[in-house]
């Protein structure tokens, strides 16, 4: 009887990890070599030592007739060279062809150095240029992937400072295509246009990313499109266009209307003497000093925060529309809740499931709410309407003991309680609709509350006991230290609702 016996395959899997082992190996003798370009070139090699495994084991079966011939495939192995081909296909068209076309392709943005960093090295190359220009000059730039920044200057020309990120196999690679860039200003009908020829460079010039830092006089006027990466705007006297696609927008000391389109990212707009319209979506939005009007039009996933709105805020999204004028201290926004302190003019919201609170405000208010908590709070008597309506929540108002007004207050589901008490005011505590109807001393503006389920609370200022602000944290939110530059601390007061919102980031405004 034949004792003969074989294992197919061993020698197939032991080149591949001798292989593979060398290949890495290689790297960290030459740091240029990257195994994954290799292995992206190579790979077919391991379907041929698997085939020379098979042809190995047909040779020893023919040499022992006795034995009975293995199949050319088991299943396993049928669904492990399908998933050779697949990987191996997948590696060759991301890593020796541009790979950023294919996520594109597919819908997905991984245009990134993290991810063009796992296949090749990134070297960094520096360029100057500098033009007169005309007074009052207009400047495009587009900048496919980096940074841009645009300062203002007391200058007459355009002076730029481009860095370059070039990502290639080795260091005569990187400067052979660094030297391919050709960045230039090109005046046309009197605009001066940034340009550069990547579009004609091998693979689109997708290896490659342009970091501009310009310098110019105070009085040009900007359209800046940078579609992966932020920009920077600081100290330019006249009106501003700036898209970002993908990045962060931080914009301070302009003089002039800024309009602003954000596909995602913070945005930071501080000491604007002039108006501001942001349109898009994106993450967290600090604004604060703007002499004029303040419009956001979009899907914003962050926490919002205003300050000191000379004029009008206006925030509209799918679930909340919001005008606040004269905001003289600080409008917070996140989520499920919205805190308020120091407006002047008339403040006015229609959203839902959003706890709100607002203090020291001194004109009317109006808010429709779904589900959630309101509670206003003022230290002065009110001379314009109030109107509250809600479907499920409850409704606290705190008003000094001098003050006079003319109430309907309901809640058919919950209840009414009420710190003032005269003549010609009347709580019904019982019954089927509880109620505060009637008025308080003489000529007061009207107060509307109305809430279905939920209590109607009417608290005189200094009666009750006020719940000190929780302290802030010492310790910065992750990535704060990323920022350009960072607006002051805030310290905002907590309410009883603030807590009740949860994963907010993967929901609007």
């Amino acid at each position: 009887m034949s004792t003969y016996g074989y294992r197919r395959g061993s020698i197939f899997w032991a080149l591949t990890l001798i292989g593979v082992g060398a290949i890495f190996l290689w790297e960290n003798f030459n740091p240029a070599i990257h195994p994954w370009q290799v292995i992206a070139k190579f790979w077919p090699i391991l379907i041929i030592f698997w085939g020379l495994s098979k042809l190995i084991d047909y040779v020893q079966a023919r040499t022992h007739p006795e034995t009975v011939p293995p199949p050319l495939f088991s299943a396993s192995e049928v669904i492990l060279l399908v998933l050779i081909l697949v990987l191996g296909t997948l590696v060759s068209k991301v890593v020796l062809r541009p790979w950023q076309q294919w996520p594109a392709s597919w819908g997905m943005n991984m245009d990134d150095e993290g991810f063009s960093g796992l296949f090749m090295n990134s070297y960094t190359y520096t360029q100057t240029f500098s033009q007169q220009v005309r007074p009052q000059p207009h400047v495009l730039l587009v900048d496919r992937r980096g940074d841009v920044e645009v300062r203002g200057t007391d200058q007459t020309t355009i002076d730029g400072v481009v860095k370059k990120t070039v990502w290639a196999p080795n260091e005569d690679d990187a400067i052979k295509l660094s030297n391919q860039v050709k960045i230039e200003i090109v005046e046309q009908a009197g605009r001066y246009l940034v340009q550069t020829n990547l579009d004609s460079l091998p693979g689109g010039g997708h290896n490659v990313r342009l970091d501009y830092t310009l310098r110019v006089p105070f009085a040009t006027s900007t359209e800046i499109t940078a579609e992966h990466g932020d920009a920077i705007m600081d100290g330019l006297k006249t009106e501003q266009a700036v898209t970002i696609r993908h990045g962060d927008a931080h914009i301070s000391n302009v003089e002039g209307l800024v309009r602003l389109t954000r596909g995602s990212g913070l945005t930071e707009v501080r000491d604007l003497k002039g108006s501001l319209e942001v349109e898009g979506r994106g993450g967290d939005v600090s604004i604060s000093g703007v002499t004029g009007t303040a419009s956001i039009n979009g899907e914003f996933n962050g926490d919002m925060d205003f300050r000191d709105i000379k004029q009008t805020l206006h925030f509209k999204s799918s679930r909340t529309d919001m005008t606040a004028q004269k905001l003289t201290g600080r409008l917070n926004m996140e989520i499920g809740s919205l805190e308020l302190t120091g407006i002047d003019g008339p403040f006015e919201i229609s959203t839902r499931q959003k706890d709100i609170t607002l203090a020291d405000f001194k004109h009317s208010v109006k808010i429709t709410d779904t589900n959630g908590d309101v509670q206003l709070r003022t230290s002065t008597p009110p001379t314009h309407p109030i109107d509250v309506e809600l479907k499920k929540g409850e409704i606290e108002l705190s008003l000094p003991s001098s003050s006079s007004f003319e109430i309907e207050a309901a809640s058919p589901h919950g209840e009414v309680d009420s710190d003032f008490t005269a003549p010609g005011l009347r709580v019904m505590k019982e019954g089927d609709n509880p109620s505060i109807n009637g008025s308080l001393g003489k000529g007061g503006p009207s107060i509307r509350l109305q809430t279905e389920y939920g209590t109607v609370r009417l608290l005189r200022v200094g009666a009750h006991p006020q719940t000190p602000p929780a302290p802030a944290s010492p310790h910065p939110a992750a990535g704060d230290e990323k920022r350009a530059w960072n607006p002051p601390s805030h310290h905002r007061p907590v309410s009883a609702a603030a807590g009740r919102t949860a994963s907010y980031r993967t929901v609007t405004q």
